[in-house]
């Protein structure tokens, strides 16, 4: 028996395109399937990535916080202390050299430790003490008058250029001598340094 046309056209339909289409279908739907999948784990990634970069940002956003307090907190100390090296040293270097300057005020203060001096150390231990150069005319004499009888033998008395107010003193030999001269200046610029931190930089403003 011929086959028709129509014969055909559903011979190939069965044969060929129906196989084809569901194959079709399947590779389609696979295919989707990755696409969905491939999505899918884009998507995470990104939001990962979004999550890491919010963090990253977050820690970064916190240091600069801790960086910009710590300068802010430096900059303030840098500017205390500069404050306080121009005021406090020179207002008290200023005051303490004129003081000990002074010759009469020099006298009872020399006359003072080298009494004291003398009633603890007695002559075993003679004693050094060291002028300014600048002072020689006012005090040499009055070194001779005034413990000549008391210290003679057990006071040596040198004047030097290496000291520009106050005194030195000690025992002759050992070294070590009480500094009444820039040890005076740093005792007092320490003892006003906190006073002064306390009043000019005082929280609150109060």
């Amino acid at each position: 028996m011929a086959k028709t046309l129509g014969d055909i056209t559903q011979e190939l339909n069965e044969r060929v395109l129906t196989p084809a289409k569901a194959e079709a279908d399947a590779i389609i739907g696979e295919a989707r399937k990755q696409a969905a999948a491939i999505v899918a784990e884009a998507e995470a990634a990104a939001e990962k990535s979004r999550a890491v970069a919010a963090k990253e940002a977050d820690d970064i956003r916190r240091q600069l916080q801790v960086d910009m307090d710590t300068a802010a907190r430096n900059f303030v100390i840098m500017v205390q202390e500069k404050l306080e090296s121009a005021v406090v040293t020179p207002v008290v270097e200023a005051e303490v050299k004129a003081t000990c300057s002074d010759p009469g005020f020099l006298k009872q203060m020399i006359e003072l430790m080298l009494t004291e001096f003398l009633k603890h150390q007695g002559e075993a231990k003679p004693l050094e003490i060291l002028l300014p150069e600048k002072n020689r005319a006012e005090l040499e004499s009055w070194f001779t008058q005034k413990f000549r009888d008391r210290a003679a033998g057990s006071l040596t008395v040198h004047f030097t250029d290496k000291i520009s107010f106050g005194f030195h003193i000690g025992v002759q030999g050992e070294g070590a001598r009480f500094n009444f001269s820039s040890g005076l200046v740093e005792a007092f610029a320490t003892f006003c340094s906190p006073r002064f931190r306390k009043h000019f930089f005082s929280q609150g403003g109060s």
